[in-house]
Parts: C-alpha cells; sequence; structure tokens
C-alpha cells in the first residue's frame, strides 16, 4: 500500500481547509491530465470534493483515481450547468400533464 503524500497528511487533519485542498491541485491536474490554474479557476467547493475524493481513492490504480475525480467533476458541472425548475413552470407541466391525461 503507497504511503499517503504529506500534502494529504495536512489535508486529512483539516478537511475542511481551503489551503490544504489546494496543495493537493498540482496532483490532481497531473491525473486529470489538466493544469493547476485550471483547477484553481473551479469553485473553492469543487477543490475541496477534488481533494476529498483524491485521497479516498490514493490506494486505487491511476486509472480509477482518474476516473472517479472525473465523475466528481462531471457531477458538479452537471448541478452547475442545470438550474430547477421554477416553481410556475412545474405548475404548468402539470396542468399540461391533467389536461392531456384527461
Amino acid at each position: 500500500m503507497k504511503p499517503y503524500t504529506e500534502e494529504m497528511l495536512l489535508f486529512l487533519s483539516e478537511p475542511e481547509s481551503q489551503h490544504y485542498a489546494r496543495l493537493l491541485l498540482p496532483e490532481i491536474a497531473d491525473v486529470l491530465g489538466v493544469t493547476v490554474s485550471q483547477l484553481e479557476s473551479k469553485p473553492i467547493d469543487v477543490q475541496l470534493i477534488l481533494a476529498q475524493t483524491y485521497v479516498n481513492c490514493w490506494h486505487s490504480d491511476h486509472g480509477n483515481i482518474k476516473q472517479a475525480l472525473e465523475q466528481a467533476l462531471y457531477v458538479d458541472e452537471k448541478t452547475a450547468k442545470e438550474p430547477e425548475p421554477k416553481k410556475e413552470e412545474i405548475s404548468n407541466h402539470r396542468k399540461h400533464e391533467m389536461e392531456r391525461i384527461r
């Protein structure tokens, strides 16, 4: 089993620390094949999720780590891009469905 890096141990000691999460960005960027600045442009909550995912998957192989990180990125970007429908839209949709059923 490969040992945790010093940066990982710091993050594990304070998992909510933005500073410690950012220390892991170079390692995460290397796994994902992106630049550190691309990851730094993400919101801090995304950076924290990536850091936590990276540490959680550390003992897996490179492919599994990359897949978990990409999944964490995709889920976050997908929820950010898909705003919740407004209540008016929901009620209009329900009215339309009720009329269609009749």
